[in-house]
């Protein structure tokens, strides 16, 4: 996204300190970006003791506002968390908008959503950020009046702003729930039927859609920006030796993700825990995916989803002159697969190892059914199996060499004997 808004990016670094804070920069950075704000200078701030006022000490304050006065942004960007009340002495003391990097990630939410569904979560969080920002600011604003024993206007204006807010959240959670209600039911439908699911999980920009594309031939968006997808997609997937799977693309993952996204998308990540199997997204070519596998697999044990089968998709090999040598963690936990989704290398692996994931859910059986049958045999196999080899006999009959879920091997034989 372009944009001709640029601003100063002041990265604050706490105890204990560390020299090697350039990859958190770049991302802080690469955040903005793809909010449409440019970032035209980084001031990192060692921040020892915070001070009540602005956060930042007075002298830090005064070094950034002559830059401001020399640079002339348009925006100051922090990368942490501070109190309404800093954040307003701040832009009071430089003149310009002061905006924190849970608002920015806020902000790219709302510039991504596209289903009715996808705007009802964003909005749900950025009311619920916005409430939680509310504390604090009646104090401020009573100050313009109000006498002994009485509520000043500022704090009578934070109260029916809260309770405007709440109003709105209120009536967007029924909104939810009434759409969500009929992505419940398909869920159903699909644990009621046993169809196999495989999740596709991820930090964000890891190229998790791209990877979709690949593998199923569709044509989801997948662009080179960080919450490119935000609402959930599924799609069909042959799996030689298991059958059609559903592959369902989720929301991307980022490390020190606002809780009021976490909550208003949680219900689409724990969609995750009814995958038969996940595989992990990893951008190899990112100089930080080492911590970008461990905030996935931190946030997988936040949702119950630790202990289901995994495979760690390495993409982006396209960019890399080797492979790299993965850290001990990665490389024994979990199966892994090097992989490029762009340009489609070491596809047929992957498709080997979900394989090798789901077989024990599976078995093969023959049967030998009269020719009217067969009809009947491939419906009641879709999503359940497939027909892995077709012989006719020279009784009439056919012979078929299946591939089932096991679950269904019961109800196969059942059909085929009745007939």
């Amino acid at each position: 996204m372009k944009s001709d808004r640029s601003g100063i990016l002041v990265f604050v670094v706490r105890p204990p300190f560390s020299e090697s804070f350039e990859l958190l920069v770049e991302e802080t950075i690469e955040i903005a970006r793809s909010a449409g704000r440019n970032i035209a200078l980084v001031v990192p701030c060692k921040v020892r003791n915070p001070s009540p006022r602005y956060y930042l000490s007075r002298g830090k304050v005064e070094e950034i506002r002559e830059l401001i006065a020399a640079h002339a942004p348009d925006f100051v960007l922090i990368n942490i968390e501070i109190t309404p009340s800093q954040q307003r002495n701040l832009e009071e003391a430089w003149g310009i908008p002061v905006c924190t990097k849970q608002a920015v990630i806020h902000e790219i939410f709302a510039q991504r959503a596209r289903t009715a569904q996808g705007k009802i979560k964003v909005e749900l969080a950025r009311l619920r950020y916005e409430l939680s920002r509310l504390t604090g600011k009646g104090t401020e604003l009573s100050r313009t009046g109000g006498g002994i024993g009485t509520r000043g206007p500022g704090e009578q204006k934070i109260e029916v702003e809260r309770r405007k807010i709440k109003d709105r959240i209120a009536f967007l959670t029924r909104e939810l729930r009434r759409i969500e209600q009929q992505a419940f039911t398909q869920k159903g439908l699909r644990r009621k039927l046993g169809i196999l699911q495989v999740a596709i999980v991820g930090y964000t920009n890891a190229g998790k859609s791209t990877l979709m594309n690949a593998l199923t031939g569709s044509r989801v968006y997948a662009g080179a920006r960080m919450f490119a997808t935000l609402d959930p997609t599924s799609r069909r997937l042959f799996v030689p030796g298991i059958g059609d799977v559903i592959l369902i693309d989720t929301v991307g993952f980022i490390r020190e993700m606002p809780e009021t996204i976490k909550d208003a998308f949680r219900s689409t990540l724990e969609e995750v825990k009814e995958a038969d199997v996940i595989l992990e997204v990893i951008d190899v070519a990112d100089p930080d995916y080492v911590n970008h596998f461990r905030v996935v697999s931190e946030t997988l044990r936040e949702i119950g989803a630790e202990n289901l089968p995994k495979i760690l998709v390495l993409n982006k090999i396209d960019l890399l002159d080797e492979l790299p040598l993965l850290e001990y963690d990665m490389r024994t936990a979990h199966p892994y697969v090097f992989v490029s989704a762009k340009r489609k290398i070491g596809l047929d692996r992957l498709l080997e190892a979900i394989a090798q994931a789901l077989q024990p859910k599976v078995a093969e059986i023959h049967l030998e059914v009269a020719p009217e049958q067969l009809p009947l045999v491939r419906q009641r196999l879709s999503f359940r199996g497939y027909i892995r080899h077709l012989k006719p006999l020279e009784n009439g009959k056919v012979a078929l060499d299946c591939v089932v879920q096991r679950e269904f091997l019961t109800g196969l034989h059942t059909l085929v004997a009745s007939r």
